[in-house]
């Protein structure tokens, strides 16, 4: 009996051992798309199983989201699931309510259609604690099915597996030809063994503010990611778009490189097009009235296809630029017409040109606008993967993004062996997705050998003393990120004094920006601490966030820091910038004495009066702009002027003025529009010093009697949200 008992308890623990090392992937397909595609997709799978993958194909005539949800579940909790793919016609998630989780994308709900205005995330379905209503089917495109965020979901992304998106941009056959190439290319492409050494980054004209000590450190950062592409003068490239008037050409000789591995683009984008460069910068004088000439054409013909009085305009032009009728000539002559279109095109990359181009580059990053938006029937992202080139996965925003975010957080993780999905479920925000195989991978780099985990920990690890073990061991910046990540989820007790030691010792960039990440949910002063030495950080982007973040905290004790990178910093652009941007949401009084004292005290300017002009510029727009925020709190004013008010706090947290914000809030005579409104809108005082007072009466409101549902799930969400940086 014991004999038994024993084999028994050594073929279960036997049986969890194979369990905890099995890899589980799902591969959702449309019935027609599985019919049609039935050989190439079968391959597909059978390589995944070649590699070490146990696979589960569900093909179904989807006719909802959770349809595809519950079975991904299911596999998760029974077979260890690590990630899926969604092929063909798979039900898309369009998210509302949700937009702190996106990084810029603020459109207004009421105004615009629900389809502009939700963000397609398959966030829906690779992170099981985000708690969802559904909303409506919709009407004309039946793929799309509409969810609010509920208040008592996580306010917070962390995704439980990854997630690829693989749909066509043809409809009927030519679509499913599209997907059986891929398939084909890809399984060549995943046996040929390739390693990640060679790389080309190019930023296009209007990113970063075209700030030049922005883009000089991704040659810094990217080295840190990946040594092994830095062997010689064509294994990196780092170019910009002042570098030639039209960089289009060149930038398609990059793509149609043979041996390139990854392409990482800084620009800005619709679904349609990539922005390469603007206007080109005239050499001469000469050429700046041709220039503009061509800016009037084009504005003209935008003015007749909109059915606007044309000659009105012109009059106005002319009188405002003192100008003559000789500036709008051939406007709507076809010769002109076609030549500025050929100049307009050379600025840009359509979709049109890709399958032209067949790019090669395995994997592309489109850190740039809607890019990734697979709510169109043809959009960039997806015209890359399945031109007849060797790329396989591009990388891409469904909706607008930030200029102000990192597009290479422990990006090295790909050089080192890992997959792309991997690397996206430790970074993923609510537009951000792969289109493509999200198992894909480089073959791992010579350098992982020399890791003291081969590169590969246990991701599924919930041990802190092993991730602690690995932080200390692990020589590779991006395999320390990941530990970081995996104590912080993990909730270490230590987590907070780690992360501000990290900063104060790392020499390397990016994993001091992982340190700035994390430490910001903490709410014990260490943040602050950090702050007041890294707005002098060496990496540029680090300066950046620092001196944002001083500005949403709108503690006293950053105004001198604030101070001093407007007088002293005008060389790095987004960093002043991102100071003006904070002076409206400290004490403006103290801010502003204490700017002109350091302009009075400064030994290195020349004409201290014109710097004291152009800040009294500043501080007066300032000062009228916070004025507005006051509006909401005026009975008096129409409803529409004080929601406009209310508006404005998603991008400015005036902290100085929370106790008038919390007193309407709390206010049972004011409308329900508006209070909801405004709870609404102080969940984005996320880093504020006040964001305590907030929760307590967003809680308090929302226990009282007889009050609207809406407003107290807004309440609550808020609240929720709010404690998310409470730590």
């Amino acid at each position: 009996m014991i004999r038994k008992l024993l084999i028994f308890i050594l073929a279960v623990s036997l049986s969890s051992l194979l369990r905890a090392g099995e890899r589980g992937f799902a591969i959702f397909v449309d019935n027609d798309t599985y019919n049609a595609c039935r050989e190439d997709i079968d391959k597909y799978g059978s390589m995944l199983k070649g590699e070490g993958f146990t696979t589960y194909l569900i093909s179904s005539a989807w006719t909802a989201p959770e349809q595809v949800r519950e079975k991904i579940l299911e596999l998760y909790k029974g077979k260890n699931l690590e990630g899926a793919i969604f092929i063909g016609q798979i039900p898309v998630p369009m998210i509302r309510d949700a937009q702190h989780f996106a990084s810029a994308f603020k459109m207004d709900q009421k105004r615009f259609s629900m389809f502009e205005s939700s963000v397609p995330s398959d966030r829906f379905y690779d992170d099981f604690d985000l708690k969802f209503d559904f909303i409506a089917r919709d009407s004309v495109k039946s793929l799309f099915f509409y969810y609010t965020l509920r208040w008592d979901s996580p306010q917070r992304i962390t995704c439980d597996i990854y997630t690829g998106r693989l749909k066509p941009t043809k409809k009927g056959e030519e679509g499913y030809q599209q997907i059986r190439d891929y398939f084909r290319k890809l399984i060549v492409e995943r046996a040929s063994g390739n390693a990640m050494d060679v790389l080309v980054s190019y930023t296009g004209e209007g990113s970063f503010s075209n700030s030049i000590t922005a883009w000089k450190e991704e040659g810094v950062t990217l080295r840190e990611q990946f040594p092994q592409a830095f062997g010689n003068k064509n294994s990196s490239k780092f170019l910009l778009f002042h570098m030639y008037p039209y960089m289009k050409e060149t930038i398609t000789g990059e793509l149609q490189r043979e041996d390139v591995d990854l392409m990482l683009f800084h620009e800005h984008g619709m679904p349609e097009r990539q922005y390469m460069t603007g206007i080109p910068k005239a050499d001469g004088t000469d050429l700046y009235p041709e220039a503009a000439k061509s800016l009037f054409r084009e504005q003209l013909r935008k003015l007749r296809r909109d059915n606007k009085d044309i000659e009105a305009y012109k009059k106005n032009w002319m009188n405002y630029y003192h100008i003559d009728s000789t500036w709008f000539d051939g406007a709507f002559d076809k010769e002109q017409m076609i030549k500025d279109s050929l100049a307009e095109i050379s600025m840009g990359i359509v979709l049109k040109d890709i399958p032209n181009i067949k790019p090669n580059p395995r994997v592309v990053i489109f850190d740039a606008c809607y890019n990734g938006d697979f709510r169109e029937d043809s959009f960039i992202a997806g015209e890359y993967i399945f031109a007849a080139g060797k790329t396989v996965i591009g990388i891409g925003n469904s909706v607008n993004v930030l200029q102000d975010k990192s597009a290479s957080d422990m990006l090295g993780l790909m050089g080192l062996g890992y997959s792309v999905g991997e690397w996206a479920q430790l970074t993923n925000i609510l537009e951000s997705h792969i289109i493509g195989d999200p198992t894909f991978h480089f073959a791992a780099h010579p350098d992982v050998s020399k890791e003291p985990y081969k590169g590969r920990p246990d991701m599924k690890s919930n041990d802190t003393a092993y991730w602690l073990d690995f932080f200390n061991k692990a020589k590779h910046p991006d395999l320390k990120a990941v530990a970081l990540q995996k104590l912080f989820n993990l909730k270490y007790s230590g987590m907070s004094d780690l992360l501000l030691n990290t900063y104060r010792t790392s020499p390397y960039y990016m994993l001091r920006l992982q340190t700035y990440h994390l430490l910001q949910f903490y709410n014990d002063g260490n943040f602050e601490k950090m702050l007041v030495q890294s707005v002098s950080d060496p990496y540029e982007f680090i300066r950046r966030k620092s001196t944002f973040s001083m500005g949403r905290i709108g503690k006293d004790m950053f105004i001198p820091y604030i101070a001093s990178v407007y007088v002293n910093d005008f060389l790095d652009e987004r960093v002043q910038f991102n100071s003006t941007f904070c002076f409206d949401l400290m004490n403006i009084d103290k801010l502003e004495a204490e700017v002109v004292k350091q302009i009075n005290e400064s030994d290195w300017l020349m004409d201290k009066e014109a710097a004291l002009s152009k800040f009294k510029d500043v501080i007066a727009s300032k000062k009228r702009m916070a004025e507005y925020s006051l509006e909401l709190a005026d009975k008096t004013l129409k409803p529409r002027a004080r929601l406009m008010g209310v508006s404005m706090l998603r991008n400015n947290p005036y902290h100085q003025l929370v106790d008038q914000y919390l007193k309407v809030l709390a206010d049972n005579s004011e409308s329900v529009e508006l209070r909801t409104s405004l709870a609404e809108a102080l969940g984005w005082f996320t880093l504020s010093y006040r964001k305590g007072d907030i929760i307590s009466t967003c809680r308090s409101v929302a226990a009282g009697e007889n009050l609207d549902p809406a407003l107290g799930a807004e309440l609550l969400k808020t609240a929720n949200r709010l404690e998310v940086y409470m730590r």
